[in-house]
């Protein structure tokens, strides 16, 4: 999951994890990988599938990294998809892995002209907007031109626990800074977007080990399904339409 980055050091960092392979970069445990990113891209094409995205639509996959959920999810549920991502790195790996109907390019999706883009019918951006913060009011604000849905995927920025996390080296080397739900919210309403769906999803960090998790994962249903105890999750999941 990644996007532009504030910083040319952020940017470094995901041009190395785009060398490694974003899975491997980012998780301590390949069980904890395996079930944190299949199963919530799941869940993101189910939302857009609740949304009315069609099979034989053209998506958009915004911040697409190196192109795993673009290559391995959007590309085999959709007629075409585009990626864009700053990190020349994960592009590079996201074309040498990349099926006849996906196509990859790299871009500063700070500076981007979003009007040069077709008309989506969907974007999917999956744990980017949080690394172009300062940017991401006028970055959707061009999506709603240029899509007709947008699934998004983000930190759950209210957890106490992220936020003191991204005071570390690690997470500041990653450009890491989660917005809070009400914000991000706003944000897409004065974009022009209305939350149809949201779900908080996820107990398992990045970092997680693998033995944690399998202690842990029986419980995660009720966990995510509890509204008191869900502020234990550490992901926001948005299915949005035009206001």
């Amino acid at each position: 999951m990644s996007g532009d980055r504030a910083s040319d050091k952020s940017g470094g960092y995901w041009d190395r994890a785009g060398e490694q392979g974003y899975g491997q970069a980012m998780y301590r445990s390949s069980d904890v990988e395996s079930h944190v990113r299949g199963r919530l891209w799941q869940i993101a094409l189910e939302i857009a599938g609740a949304l009315g995205v069609p099979a034989d639509g053209h998506v958009l996959d915004l911040g697409c990294g190196d192109g795993a959920f673009a290559n391995q999810i959007l590309a085999t549920h959709y007629r075409a998809v585009d990626g864009l991502d700053l990190s020349q790195a994960a592009i590079r790996r996201a074309q040498a892995e990349t099926r006849q109907n996906a196509s990859y390019r790299a871009a500063d999706l700070v500076a981007f002209d979003y009007g040069s883009l077709p008309r989506y019918d969907a974007a999917f951006l999956m744990g980017f907007l949080h690394h172009v913060k300062q940017a991401t009011p006028d970055i959707v604000r061009a999506l709603s031109r240029r899509a007709d849905r947008m699934v998004v995927l983000e930190p759950n920025g209210n957890h106490l626990m992220r936020k003191v996390l991204e005071f570390t080296p690690a997470y500041r080397d990653a450009g890491e800074d989660s917005f809070r739900t009400t914000e991000l919210k706003a944000i897409f309403a004065a974009a022009g977007w209305r939350t149809a769906i949201w779900r908080r999803l996820n107990l398992f960090p990045n970092f997680t080990p693998g033995f944690v998790y399998r202690w842990l994962a029986p419980i995660e249903p009720r966990i995510e399904a509890s509204q008191f105890w869900n502020a234990l999750c550490t992901v926001d999941l948005y299915g949005l339409t035009p206001a």
